[in-house]
């Protein structure tokens, strides 16, 4: 292939790329992030209110040292639950990616929110909001919204596939707003499942939520 040929074909393959801007990287370890880029947020479920601690290249959830993991799954789930998302609202196509891993079950996961209300004692609560929860036996995307103040839920979307316990992946969720609507894709380990969902607002908030067990997050990625 001479000069000509190969300039043209790079031409084509540029042109055929879709280009990714990054608006927001956090490496979750120890001096590479600030904890004020995001707002810790509680869920309306539970009265409880967790948080994450450093550990050596990521943040893990705060679980009870007295659990079992079967109680950390059930009864004592509520102990478990830490989430937190970026301080600055998201508007148009984005991509969102963590790199999470979970012990013995479940469930990291991405969280996408509207704004959050307050909580009776003033702590940020979620309201609507899209979980997207990583687990052994795949992935799950919950929409969370409430009805007459109650919180209910609804499974929008899922893929059956098998995660193992203490391996790293990353779980990325695309959103793309077109003329059939705000079309999510998320992808993981080589899993990929795509739908569309018309009540998704056009600003929204993004972070991660930890629960059910211990959780691990190694970074958190916005890209326009």
């Amino acid at each position: 292939m001479n000069s000509r040929l190969l300039i043209l074909a790079a031409a084509i393959i540029a042109g055929s790329t879709v280009y990714a801007k990054n608006i927001f990287n956090c490496d979750f370890e120890p001096g590479k992030w600030n904890k004020a880029d995001f707002i810790e947020v509680k869920s309306s479920r539970w009265e409880n209110v967790n948080t994450f601690k450093q550990e050596k290249c990521h943040i893990v959830n705060v679980c009870p040292k007295d659990a079992t993991k079967i109680d950390m799954l059930s009864k004592r789930a509520p102990e478990t639950y830490a989430a937190m998302i970026w301080k600055n609202p998201i508007k148009g196509n984005v991509i969102i990616k963590s790199t999470m891993s979970f012990d013995y079950r479940m469930a990291p996961s991405i969280v996408i929110a509207e704004k959050p209300g307050v909580s009776k004692k003033g702590f940020p609560e979620f309201r609507t909001h899209y979980e997207v929860v990583l687990f052994d036996q795949g992935i799950n995307v919950w929409r969370h919204w409430f009805v007459n103040g109650k919180q209910i839920w609804k499974k929008a979307a899922y893929l059956k596939a098998d995660f193992k316990p203490n391996t790293k992946y990353e779980l990325k969720v695309q959103i793309q707003f077109t003329h059939r609507g705000p079309v999510w894709t998320v992808s993981c380990g080589g899993h990929e499942f795509g739908f569309i969902d018309d009540q998704f607002p056009k600003e929204f908030y993004a972070g991660i939520v930890a629960c059910e067990g211990v959780n691990r997050f190694y970074d958190f990625t916005v890209d326009k």
